[in-house]
């Protein structure tokens, strides 16, 4: 009987979006002779109920100074599983899988990066360095992603690049009508309708898309703006909304479960991000069939391909709002091309089967390497 390869996962908790990655992750280990197993640090927002996935249940202070408890927790359960892979994602659990794995000795790590902030820091790199050894690499979700890697590590083959994705049939099916959708935000059925998903935080530019906005409307008073999210940054964004008087223009539709299947009530996407690694929405929006203006930054360049409009920098007023103003004039033949473009790139680039096939082939590649090194 051939022995099963078993995957520890290790998350710090379910935040929305990358705990969405790892079940693509899990997914692609579902075969009968792989068994992996999610771990979250600290408890999920959500009841544990799915196999294989427990929680450490450690409070912040557990995991901060020595941490020896948490250490020793997490050891004890890796020396009684066994494992044969380690995969982490953000900088906690790779930076204390690093120490132990000096005394587990797992074969094969790698730590999924999601962005360009988690070696932001001094001392960061400098534990990085101190403790990476032949058993671990590191994931990119996108190419600009493990470039920044390679630049600050200087160490390119333990850098794979495996762009983020999403299950196109399932989001797909999700979606609400065009109708619904409008009706649920509460927006006019007539108007041309800008619009985004982010939580309301500076680095999402969401004020520099309203100031573009704002000058959209001189030429096109009934078009429409919803900007879906939550934080920190409401009550500057809605003081600018009420000093402006634009109310009724834009829409503060606030934090939506499952915001994307909501998407369908746009004529135009627009990611005014000031910084990302990927940009998850993007594909979400990609499957919405949506047309997309994004700020040139981060991973979406590289989303993107030749496709959608990009603009920079991020405060750039007048060229945001004359993009949006040009898609508004643009014939429905012209919007149904980009639509499909996009549509299209969604399967070649990003499906979930490739995402899949991708993890597979990495972990395989690297357990046979490590078998015919120990011989």
């Amino acid at each position: 009987m051939t022995k099963k390869v078993k995957i520890l996962q290790l998350l710090p908790t379910d935040s929305l979006g990358i705990d969405g990655l790892s079940k693509h992750i899990t997914s692609a280990f579902r075969e009968k002779h792989y068994d992996i197993t999610t771990a979250y640090l600290y408890t999920p927002t959500h009841p544990v109920i799915a196999e294989n996935v427990i929680s450490f249940n450690f409070k912040k202070s557990d995991t901060k100074g020595l941490r020896l408890k948490a250490l020793w927790q997490i050891f004890s359960f890796c020396r009684k599983e066994k494992f044969d892979v380690i995969i982490t994602h953000r900088f906690k659990p790779l930076h204390m899988m690093l120490i132990l794995n000096k005394l587990l000795k797992v074969p094969v790590c790698f730590s999924v990066i999601h962005g360009f902030d988690d070696f932001k820091r001094f001392y960061r790199r400098f534990f990085i360095k101190l403790l990476w050894d032949k058993n671990w690499g590191f994931i990119g979700v996108s190419e600009p992603v493990s470039n920044y890697l390679m630049s600050i590590f200087n160490n390119p083959a333990a850098v794979t690049t495996i762009n983020n994705c999403i299950d196109i049939q399932s989001i797909e099916s999700a979606f609400f009508t065009k109708k619904i959708s409008t009706k649920k935000l509460n927006l006019k059925e007539e108007s041309f309708i800008f619009g985004t998903i982010g939580r309301l935080v500076p680095l999402k530019g969401h004020i520099y898309l309203i100031q573009a906005f704002e000058k959209t409307l001189i030429h096109h008073p009934d078009s429409q703006l919803v900007i879906i999210g939550e934080g920190r940054e409401r009550k500057n964004i809605e003081a600018y909304i009420q000093e402006k008087k634009l109310n009724t223009s834009v829409i503060l539709a606030g934090h939506i479960d499952d915001a994307y299947m909501l998407l369908k009530a746009l004529d135009v996407f627009i990611l005014p991000s000031l910084k990302e690694g990927f940009g998850l929405v993007l594909l979400e929006a990609m499957a919405a069939k949506l047309p997309i203006i994004a700020h040139k930054t981060g991973g979406i360049p590289a989303v993107l391909g030749p496709l959608g409009t990009l603009y920079a920098p991020a405060n750039n007023i007048e060229s945001l709002s004359e993009e949006m103003t040009s898609y508004i004039n643009l014939p429905q033949s012209k919007l149904n091309d980009m639509k499909q473009a996009l549509y299209a790139r969604l399967f070649t680039d990003f499906s979930l089967s490739n995402y899949e096939n991708q993890y597979r082939d990495l972990i395989s590649r690297k357990l046979k390497e490590n078998r015919h090194i120990n011989g």
